[in-house]
């Protein structure tokens, strides 16, 4: 596909929201995962060039199952911005969002530039410099279920996001021993360990890096990564409370109004 009508998909879809969705692009652009991200790229350029200031990235599928579940055969990543940050303990009005989902996360703050060829596993995780507890709130603009392609070309799905304490850690920390805790209204929805994630979150942030790199991305310090849910999907509804806690990195929650 030329580069007109990825544009003309991109404004599309940076147009569309969950209340407003859009049809899915996945047979407009073939089935492409090059033709997805490029135009994720475009909205992306677009939303920095209007204000918008980058925070990171979010890595969905980063699970076996869940990748068949939605036909890819490697993860998605998505762009997260600074104005999608919630505060923990804060609430989503009620109409904001049009079918919000919460997943529990660990988050990898990175704390050097990253960039070139040599990303390797090592360098990788010296790089990393912090982690949070964290909820990611994924609200497709896609109408209807979405593909590989759709998550990749709608950003990922991305709406908003939860970040609890920032704690640091050094070499030794065991970033796929994390636990979590998930609760809704007062009650376990689930638990999970991050091991889950690719066998280790470091290696959703060795997969990203090198990924970004081979498009010329290069990942900055102080970027974030949600690198994974650790527990099935949960569907937000209004009036919820969510409460997430890792064990030996703290509690984050977030409420959704009525």
């Amino acid at each position: 596909m030329g580069a007109t009508p990825l544009v003309a998909v991109a404004e599309r879809l940076r147009r569309a929201t969950g209340n407003a969705p859009t049809a899915s692009v996945f047979d407009e652009i073939v089935g492409s995962m090059s033709d997805a991200y490029a135009i994720q790229a475009i909205n992306r350029q677009d939303w920095l060039v209007h204000g918008r200031s980058l925070a990171g990235y979010k890595v969905a599928f980063t699970t076996v199952e869940s990748q068949k579940a939605f036909g890819a055969d490697e993860p998605v990543y998505g762009t997260l911005f600074k104005d999608m940050r919630v505060g923990s303990g804060g609430t989503i009005p009620a109409g904001l969002l049009a079918a919000p989902k919460v997943e529990g996360e660990v988050v990898l703050e990175i704390g050097k530039h990253l960039s070139g060829d040599a990303l390797d596993a090592a360098s990788i995780r010296q790089a990393v410099a912090a982690v949070y507890p964290a909820l990611e709130i994924p609200d497709s603009p896609i109408d209807g279920r979405l593909t590989a392609v759709d998550m990749a070309a709608a950003n990922g799905a991305a709406a908003a996001y939860v970040l609890g304490p920032r704690v640091p850690i050094d070499e030794d920390f065991d970033l796929a021993a994390i636990e979590l805790t998930m609760k809704q209204n007062g009650k376990v929805a689930g638990s999970g360990v991050s091991s889950i994630c690719m066998g280790d979150p470091l290696n959703v942030l060795v997969w990203l890096a090198n990924t970004l790199a081979r498009t010329g991305t290069p990942m900055y310090a102080g970027q974030i990564v949600f690198a994974g849910s650790l527990i099935p999907i949960i569907s937000a509804q209004p009036g919820d409370e969510f409460e997430a806690t890792f064990k030996g990195l703290g509690t984050v929650a977030v409420g959704f109004g009525r």
